[in-house]
């Protein structure tokens, strides 16, 4: 029995230079535009170049800065899958996408204390049976 929580969540990605300082002034101008965050991904994707992930709480604000600022380069959705930590926690979720024949295209996920949260990326057209395979309506 599976005790996770499932989410779809819109997700946003930004590019960035890949240089010291890039990601404190997206933070800064966020803060500034009072933008809260609920995940951050960052990585280098080529040489001089880095890409962020970010979920919003405020989608539609983040998405208007990042296009009027020129950073903005897709949107996407992700799922946030979170629960007690356990030994195995996300062998269910991973099963049931399996079954349904969805490739992961990126996960992350930690544990801290007693629970644990992963957010996970899979192509675009499959995200509706992705959707269905993790028990979304």
């Amino acid at each position: 029995m599976n005790m996770a929580s499932v989410t779809r969540l819109p997700y946003f990605v930004a590019n960035v230079k890949d240089e010291p300082k890039a990601l404190l002034k997206v933070m800064l101008n966020l803060k500034d535009l009072d933008v809260g965050l609920s995940g951050l991904w960052g990585f280098a994707s080529k040489e001089g170049k880095g890409e962020l992930f970010v979920v919003a709480r405020e989608s539609e604000a983040l998405k208007t800065a990042w296009k009027e600022s020129g950073l903005f380069a897709k949107e996407g959705t992700g799922f946030f899958i979170s629960g007690p930590d356990r030994t195995g926690a996300l062998i269910e979720t991973l099963e049931n996408l399996v079954r349904w024949g969805i490739n992961i295209r990126a996960i992350d996920a930690i544990a801290v204390g007693s629970v644990f949260g992963s957010f996970l990326w899979v192509d675009d057209e499959d995200v509706e049976r992705a959707a269905i395979a993790l028990g979304l309506p």
